[in-house]
């Protein structure tokens, strides 16, 4: 067991929220709780001698003494929500600082066989969710993990009943204020969608201000037998932020469940997918964009496991980095011995815009079964120097053809993000965020 300084705040702190929650909560989540802690204790925070941690230092989070605040009413809470949230209709749970806002969240008009609310008011209710929570994330899958259960309260639980299209997409707006506290977040979503359900659930972590904050979420989903998913997550905190998100899905018989992970905020954002095909005939599709610059450190983990025959799955990660930007990609494919006339591509492709950019890829696959179609691959390269003379050579000036071309870089991820307003949002973000338009350039 690792005994930092940092580890030991960290169960201090999750025996002491033990201790002070322990009145009236039933024993699973005693017990659940308690495994966090076991678990954090066990395991200690990562070092890079772990191979999944191989590119990524953590200690700029375990060092520091991250802990919840709950202050939610300030000045200019409700201005950030009514700027950063996704215009349109549609069920919004809005959090700030990890905690949920019933006064700012809107929950009317939910169509019949959709139910969404906050995984804290349904603790205080009693619903029995034992089943549900942990069900795909569990406290020994990382440290992080553990820790998110030892302080379980917070978040929100998603049930789609067998049959139900949701015809507006699930907004869930996680707002870090950027004051000066070193707050700690740690929501969990849990998402069962029925059978031949249909969902598009949206996350959103962004920022109101700079500010020093750390978000460790985790979030679950479970589809059931031709159920529809389509995840959704915008990290734009502020790039003094810290960030660990991890989602777990399940995929049942037939079922088809997008990722699209857009990563643009944090001085350091590891987003983890998990997938898993538990039965036969499903597919998933992974996506995503990391933009860095400054000093940014963006690491993008996937493991899609192909437990079951017939199944298809399509990955492809993209990541932009200028100035001294690093950002990593660790993708693991696993075709298991039953898991015959398996279809898997996987796919990570990085742009440098400066020499000290570094871009870290590790696509692999493991293939235990004979009859499938697999393939993987990553590069990782500059800015096309005969596409630059050929846009020049039309009166168009360096900076503006680094511009068009980086754009059109991301435009193949951005462009594939099925909920428009989502999309309008990334592109405005990306108009400010995306290097290649520097002035002074010749």
């Amino acid at each position: 067991m690792t005994t930092d300084v940092g580890l030991q705040h960290y169960l201090d702190l999750a025996e002491r929220f033990q201790a002070e929650r322990a009145a009236g909560a039933p024993a699973w989540l005693r017990a659940f709780r308690q495994e966090g802690i076991a678990q954090l204790a066990r395991q200690g925070f990562p070092t890079s001698k772990l191979e999944d941690w191989k590119y990524t230092n953590v200690a700029p989070i375990s060092g520091q003494a991250f802990s919840p605040v709950r202050t939610v009413h300030e000045a200019g809470v409700e201005a950030a929500v009514a700027r950063l949230a996704l215009p349109g209709p549609g069920p919004r749970l809005v959090f700030v600082d990890g905690w949920y806002v019933r006064e700012l969240s809107r929950l009317e008009g939910l169509p019949a066989g959709l139910t969404v609310r906050s995984l804290r008011e349904a603790l205080q209710d009693g619903e029995p969710l034992e089943a549900l929570v942990g069900s795909r994330a569990r406290a020994d899958a990382s440290a992080f993990t553990a820790l998110n259960a030892a302080l379980l309260e917070e978040g929100a639980v998603v049930r789609v009943a067998p049959g139900t299209v949701c015809p507006e997409p699930v907004q869930f707006l996680f707002l870090s204020r950027g004051d000066t506290h070193v707050t700690l977040a740690s929501p969990r979503v849990v998402v069962r969608a029925g059978d031949n359900s249909e969902l598009t659930l949206v996350e959103s972590y962004v920022g109101a201000a700079p500010g020093v904050s750390f978000t460790n979420a985790v979030t679950e989903v479970v589809l059931g037998a031709g159920a529809r998913v389509t995840h959704l997550k915008l990290q734009a905190e502020s790039e003094t932020a810290f960030h660990i998100g991890g989602l777990h899905a399940e995929l049942g018989r037939d079922s088809r469940f997008a990722s699209h992970v857009i990563s643009l905020g944090g001085a350091l954002a590891r987003n983890e997918v998990h997938s898993v095909f538990g039965a036969e005939g499903g597919e998933c599709t992974l996506q995503g964009l990391y933009v860095g610059h400054g000093t940014q450190h963006l690491d993008n983990w996937t493991n899609l496991d192909h437990a079951h025959p017939r199944c298809s799955s399509r990955e492809l990660y993209k990541g932009v980095l200028d100035d001294k930007a690093r950002g990593t990609f660790h993708g693991k494919v696993l075709v298991r011995p039953d898991a015959q006339r398996t279809d898997a591509r996987q796919a990570n492709r990085n742009l440098l815009l400066s020499e000290a950019a570094m871009a870290d890829a590790r696509p692999q696959l493991e293939i235990l079964a004979d009859d499938v179609k697999c393939a993987h691959g990553a590069t990782v390269g500059r800015l096309d120097e005969q596409a630059l003379f050929y846009l020049r050579s039309r009166g168009i000036t360096r900076a503006e053809a680094e511009s068009l071309l980086t754009h059109a870089f991301a435009k193949e991820v951005v462009g594939a993000v099925p909920l428009a307003p989502l999309r309008e949002q990334v592109e405005a973000l990306l108009a400010r965020k995306l290097p290649g338009a520097k002035e002074g350039r010749a």
